[in-house]
Protein backbone atom coordinates (compact mmCIF):
# COMPACT_ATOMS: atom_id res chain seq x y z
CA UNK A 1 0.00 0.00 0.00
CA UNK A 2 1.61 3.43 -1.06
CA UNK A 3 0.94 7.10 0.06
CA UNK A 4 0.00 7.39 -3.97
CA UNK A 5 -2.72 4.96 -3.98
CA UNK A 6 -4.54 6.28 -0.53
CA UNK A 7 -4.25 10.11 -2.29
CA UNK A 8 -5.94 8.73 -4.90
CA UNK A 9 -8.39 6.62 -3.01
CA UNK A 10 -9.67 10.13 -0.73
CA UNK A 11 -9.78 12.20 -3.92
CA UNK A 12 -12.15 9.44 -5.95
CA UNK A 13 -14.19 9.16 -2.60
CA UNK A 14 -14.61 12.96 -2.16
CA UNK A 15 -15.45 13.23 -6.13
CA UNK A 16 -17.29 10.30 -6.69
CA UNK A 17 -16.34 10.83 -10.77
CA UNK A 18 -13.59 9.36 -12.43
CA UNK A 19 -12.75 11.90 -14.88
CA UNK A 20 -13.00 14.45 -12.75
CA UNK A 21 -10.68 12.97 -10.10
CA UNK A 22 -8.56 11.84 -12.89
CA UNK A 23 -8.34 15.67 -14.20
CA UNK A 24 -7.34 17.15 -10.39
CA UNK A 25 -4.79 14.65 -10.41
CA UNK A 26 -3.38 15.25 -13.39
CA UNK A 27 -3.55 11.37 -14.19
CA UNK A 28 -5.30 9.90 -16.95
CA UNK A 29 -8.50 7.84 -16.30
CA UNK A 30 -6.75 4.71 -16.60
CA UNK A 31 -4.01 5.37 -14.52
CA UNK A 32 -7.03 5.96 -11.81
CA UNK A 33 -8.49 3.07 -12.66
CA UNK A 34 -5.81 1.33 -12.33
CA UNK A 35 -4.62 2.27 -8.59
CA UNK A 36 -7.70 2.05 -7.58
CA UNK A 37 -7.95 -1.68 -8.90
CA UNK A 38 -4.19 -2.91 -6.83
CA UNK A 39 -5.48 -0.54 -3.66
CA UNK A 40 -8.69 -3.46 -3.89
CA UNK A 41 -6.57 -6.04 -4.67
CA UNK A 42 -4.37 -5.72 -1.69
CA UNK A 43 -7.23 -4.81 0.99
CA UNK A 44 -9.61 -8.04 -1.00
CA UNK A 45 -12.49 -5.97 -1.01
CA UNK A 46 -14.08 -3.28 -3.64
CA UNK A 47 -14.05 0.18 -2.62
CA UNK A 48 -16.06 1.52 -5.22
CA UNK A 49 -18.99 0.50 -7.26
CA UNK A 50 -21.26 1.80 -10.85
CA UNK A 51 -24.15 2.10 -10.84
CA UNK A 52 -26.43 3.95 -13.78
CA UNK A 53 -22.80 5.61 -14.57
CA UNK A 54 -22.59 6.58 -10.77
CA UNK A 55 -19.69 6.01 -8.39
CA UNK A 56 -20.60 5.02 -4.97
CA UNK A 57 -18.71 4.31 -1.92
CA UNK A 58 -18.93 0.67 -0.95
CA UNK A 59 -19.70 -0.12 3.09
CA UNK A 60 -15.70 -0.97 3.26
CA UNK A 61 -15.01 2.53 1.58
CA UNK A 62 -17.01 4.45 4.05
CA UNK A 63 -15.12 2.57 7.03
CA UNK A 64 -12.10 2.63 5.54
CA UNK A 65 -11.96 6.86 4.68
CA UNK A 66 -11.58 8.09 8.27
CA UNK A 67 -8.63 6.10 8.40
CA UNK A 68 -6.91 7.34 5.20
CA UNK A 69 -8.12 10.92 6.45
CA UNK A 70 -6.11 10.71 9.22
CA UNK A 71 -2.88 9.16 7.66
CA UNK A 72 -2.89 11.60 5.21
CA UNK A 73 -3.84 14.42 7.31
CA UNK A 74 -0.75 13.42 9.38
CA UNK A 75 1.67 12.95 6.63
CA UNK A 76 1.27 16.45 5.33
CA UNK A 77 1.33 18.09 8.72
CA UNK A 78 4.71 16.12 9.52
CA UNK A 79 5.82 17.41 6.19
CA UNK A 80 5.03 20.71 7.04
CA UNK A 81 7.01 20.23 10.17
CA UNK A 82 10.33 19.17 8.51
CA UNK A 83 9.27 22.39 6.03
CA UNK A 84 9.56 25.05 8.53
CA UNK A 85 12.42 22.89 10.60
CA UNK A 86 14.59 23.32 7.22
CA UNK A 87 13.82 27.11 6.79
CA UNK A 88 15.50 28.08 10.47
CA UNK A 89 17.95 25.94 10.94
CA UNK A 90 21.00 27.41 11.10
CA UNK A 91 22.80 27.43 7.58
CA UNK A 92 26.48 27.35 7.47
CA UNK A 93 29.48 29.17 6.74
CA UNK A 94 32.54 27.52 6.18
CA UNK A 95 35.63 30.10 6.91
CA UNK A 96 39.40 29.96 6.59
CA UNK A 97 41.68 31.77 8.34
CA UNK A 98 45.48 31.80 8.98
CA UNK A 99 47.48 31.87 12.75
CA UNK A 100 47.94 35.45 13.63
CA UNK A 101 44.52 36.42 13.29
CA UNK A 102 42.53 33.65 15.56
CA UNK A 103 42.68 35.83 18.10
CA UNK A 104 42.29 39.01 17.51
CA UNK A 105 40.02 39.52 14.32
CA UNK A 106 38.24 36.07 14.00
CA UNK A 107 36.32 36.14 17.73
CA UNK A 108 35.53 39.80 17.41
CA UNK A 109 34.16 39.02 13.77
CA UNK A 110 31.75 36.40 14.89
CA UNK A 111 31.16 37.54 18.37
CA UNK A 112 29.44 40.92 16.31
CA UNK A 113 27.62 39.17 13.58
CA UNK A 114 26.22 36.82 15.91
CA UNK A 115 24.59 39.97 18.15
CA UNK A 116 23.70 42.21 15.19
CA UNK A 117 20.43 41.06 14.13
CA UNK A 118 21.54 40.04 10.81
CA UNK A 119 20.54 36.40 10.47
CA UNK A 120 23.22 35.89 13.04
CA UNK A 121 20.84 33.29 15.14
CA UNK A 122 20.29 31.40 11.96
CA UNK A 123 23.73 31.13 10.75
CA UNK A 124 26.34 29.04 12.35
CA UNK A 125 30.04 28.49 11.05
CA UNK A 126 32.85 25.88 10.32
CA UNK A 127 36.16 27.26 10.98
CA UNK A 128 40.13 26.24 9.20
CA UNK A 129 43.05 27.28 10.91
CA UNK A 130 45.83 26.71 8.13
CA UNK A 131 48.42 28.89 6.27
CA UNK A 132 47.41 31.96 3.96
CA UNK A 133 48.40 29.91 1.04
CA UNK A 134 46.64 26.94 1.88
CA UNK A 135 43.20 29.14 2.69
CA UNK A 136 43.36 30.08 -1.32
CA UNK A 137 43.63 27.01 -2.30
CA UNK A 138 40.72 25.73 -0.17
CA UNK A 139 38.68 27.99 -1.48
CA UNK A 140 39.91 27.06 -4.79
CA UNK A 141 38.87 23.50 -4.06
CA UNK A 142 35.20 24.00 -2.56
CA UNK A 143 36.08 23.28 0.59
CA UNK A 144 35.78 26.80 1.97
CA UNK A 145 33.01 29.23 1.16
CA UNK A 146 35.24 32.82 2.50
CA UNK A 147 38.59 33.26 3.48
CA UNK A 148 41.09 35.25 5.40
CA UNK A 149 44.71 35.47 3.42
CA UNK A 150 47.35 37.90 2.92
CA UNK A 151 47.67 36.40 -0.86
CA UNK A 152 45.82 36.93 -3.64
CA UNK A 153 44.86 35.20 -7.09
CA UNK A 154 43.10 36.06 -10.31
CA UNK A 155 40.09 33.87 -9.98
CA UNK A 156 39.42 35.40 -6.24
CA UNK A 157 37.72 38.66 -5.12
CA UNK A 158 40.19 39.80 -2.87
CA UNK A 159 38.47 42.39 0.12
CA UNK A 160 41.21 44.51 2.22
CA UNK A 161 40.10 44.02 5.83
CA UNK A 162 42.87 45.35 7.62
CA UNK A 163 46.27 46.48 7.64
CA UNK A 164 49.09 45.46 10.04
CA UNK A 165 52.28 47.28 10.95
CA UNK A 166 55.15 45.01 9.95
CA UNK A 167 58.58 44.32 11.86
CA UNK A 168 61.70 43.34 12.02
CA UNK A 169 63.00 39.99 13.17
CA UNK A 170 66.22 39.66 14.34
CA UNK A 171 68.32 37.16 15.73
CA UNK A 172 68.60 37.57 19.30
CA UNK A 173 72.97 37.83 18.81
CA UNK A 174 72.79 40.37 16.60
CA UNK A 175 74.15 43.73 15.95
CA UNK A 176 70.80 45.58 15.40
CA UNK A 177 69.21 43.91 18.38
CA UNK A 178 69.68 46.20 20.55
CA UNK A 179 67.91 48.92 18.72
CA UNK A 180 65.00 50.82 19.68
CA UNK A 181 64.08 51.24 15.94
CA UNK A 182 65.92 50.40 12.98
CA UNK A 183 65.48 51.40 8.94
CA UNK A 184 65.48 50.24 5.58
CA UNK A 185 68.41 51.18 4.79
CA UNK A 186 69.97 49.53 8.31
CA UNK A 187 69.10 45.89 7.77
CA UNK A 188 68.60 46.35 3.31
CA UNK A 189 71.88 43.82 2.57
CA UNK A 190 71.29 41.66 5.30
CA UNK A 191 70.25 38.32 3.96
CA UNK A 192 66.48 38.30 3.88
CA UNK A 193 63.63 35.56 5.02
CA UNK A 194 61.11 36.44 2.71
CA UNK A 195 57.77 35.94 2.43
CA UNK A 196 56.96 34.18 -1.20
CA UNK A 197 55.81 35.80 -4.20
CA UNK A 198 51.84 36.46 -4.30
CA UNK A 199 51.85 37.67 -0.62
CA UNK A 200 51.51 41.59 -0.39
CA UNK A 201 54.10 41.73 2.31
CA UNK A 202 56.46 40.27 -0.66
CA UNK A 203 55.40 42.67 -3.59
CA UNK A 204 55.89 45.87 -0.77
CA UNK A 205 59.30 44.70 -0.39
CA UNK A 206 59.81 44.00 -3.88
CA UNK A 207 59.06 47.44 -4.23
CA UNK A 208 61.26 48.65 -1.90
CA UNK A 209 64.07 47.21 -2.91
CA UNK A 210 63.28 48.15 -6.49
CA UNK A 211 62.89 51.35 -5.65
CA UNK A 212 66.18 51.64 -3.88
CA UNK A 213 68.08 50.00 -6.74
CA UNK A 214 69.08 47.53 -4.65
CA UNK A 215 69.07 43.38 -5.19
CA UNK A 216 67.55 41.38 -2.06
CA UNK A 217 70.07 38.55 -0.52
CA UNK A 218 66.84 36.40 -0.12
CA UNK A 219 67.87 32.85 1.56
CA UNK A 220 64.80 31.66 2.36
CA UNK A 221 61.25 31.90 0.83
CA UNK A 222 58.41 31.07 3.26
CA UNK A 223 54.86 30.56 2.53
CA UNK A 224 54.03 31.81 6.62
CA UNK A 225 55.41 33.74 9.71
CA UNK A 226 56.00 30.88 11.99
CA UNK A 227 58.70 29.20 9.19
CA UNK A 228 60.13 32.39 8.63
CA UNK A 229 60.81 32.83 12.65
CA UNK A 230 62.35 29.39 12.89
CA UNK A 231 64.91 30.35 10.28
CA UNK A 232 65.58 34.06 11.88
CA UNK A 233 66.31 32.46 15.43
CA UNK A 234 68.38 30.09 14.38
CA UNK A 235 70.50 33.08 12.60
CA UNK A 236 70.09 32.71 8.80
CA UNK A 237 69.10 35.88 8.58
CA UNK A 238 66.55 38.61 9.15
CA UNK A 239 63.15 39.13 8.26
CA UNK A 240 60.06 41.27 7.89
CA UNK A 241 56.64 40.02 9.95
CA UNK A 242 53.76 41.10 11.86
CA UNK A 243 53.84 41.04 15.07
CA UNK A 244 52.99 37.69 16.74
CA UNK A 245 53.00 36.99 20.11
CA UNK A 246 54.26 33.12 20.70
CA UNK A 247 57.83 34.49 19.35
CA UNK A 248 60.49 32.98 21.30
CA UNK A 249 62.24 35.92 22.50
CA UNK A 250 65.50 34.15 23.78
CA UNK A 251 65.88 33.94 19.97
CA UNK A 252 64.38 36.41 17.96
CA UNK A 253 64.45 40.06 19.00
CA UNK A 254 61.21 42.25 17.05
CA UNK A 255 62.25 45.76 16.02
CA UNK A 256 59.96 48.57 14.72
CA UNK A 257 60.22 50.14 11.36
CA UNK A 258 61.06 53.92 11.02
CA UNK A 259 58.38 53.87 7.41
CA UNK A 260 58.51 56.67 6.19
CA UNK A 261 56.84 55.90 3.10
CA UNK A 262 54.12 53.52 4.72
CA UNK A 263 55.44 50.35 2.94
CA UNK A 264 55.77 48.42 5.61
CA UNK A 265 52.56 46.99 6.25
CA UNK A 266 50.63 43.98 5.27
CA UNK A 267 46.35 44.18 4.34
CA UNK A 268 44.50 41.27 5.12
CA UNK A 269 41.66 40.41 2.78
CA UNK A 270 39.01 38.47 2.75
CA UNK A 271 38.37 36.68 -0.38
CA UNK A 272 35.83 34.37 -2.10
CA UNK A 273 36.04 32.74 -5.89
CA UNK A 274 34.96 35.19 -8.59
CA UNK A 275 33.07 32.67 -10.32
CA UNK A 276 31.10 30.33 -7.68
CA UNK A 277 27.97 31.83 -6.04
CA UNK A 278 27.85 31.57 -2.78
CA UNK A 279 25.34 30.60 -0.27
CA UNK A 280 22.21 32.92 1.11
CA UNK A 281 24.38 32.74 4.37
CA UNK A 282 27.82 33.06 3.82
CA UNK A 283 26.67 36.24 1.17
CA UNK A 284 24.90 37.48 4.43
CA UNK A 285 28.22 37.04 6.27
CA UNK A 286 30.24 38.65 3.47
CA UNK A 287 28.08 41.76 3.23
CA UNK A 288 28.39 42.54 6.60
CA UNK A 289 32.24 41.96 7.31
CA UNK A 290 31.98 44.46 4.22
CA UNK A 291 29.96 47.05 5.81
CA UNK A 292 32.03 46.91 8.65
CA UNK A 293 35.53 47.18 7.20
CA UNK A 294 34.57 49.90 4.63
CA UNK A 295 37.10 52.09 3.63
CA UNK A 296 36.40 54.66 6.22
CA UNK A 297 36.22 52.29 8.76
CA UNK A 298 39.25 50.47 7.33
CA UNK A 299 41.04 49.22 10.36
CA UNK A 300 45.01 49.32 11.36
CA UNK A 301 46.05 46.42 13.91
CA UNK A 302 48.75 45.66 15.82
CA UNK A 303 48.01 41.72 14.82
CA UNK A 304 49.45 38.75 16.81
Amino acid sequence: MTLLQLEYFQALAENLHYTKTAEQLHISQPALSYTIRELENELGVKLFTTKNRRVFLTDYARCFLPYVDQILSLVREGSQAVKNMAENAPETVRIGYFHSISTSLIPTLVGSFSSSGKDGDKISFQFTETSSFDVLARLKSGQLDLGFSLHRADWAEAVPIMRQPLYLCVPSGHPLAKKGEVSFPEFAREPQIMMETGSNVRENMDALYAANGITPNIVFEVQECSTALKYVGLGFGVSVLAGIDDIDRNRVAVLPIADRDRRFVRTVYLSYPKKRPLSRAARAVLDYIREQHSPEKFTESRGD
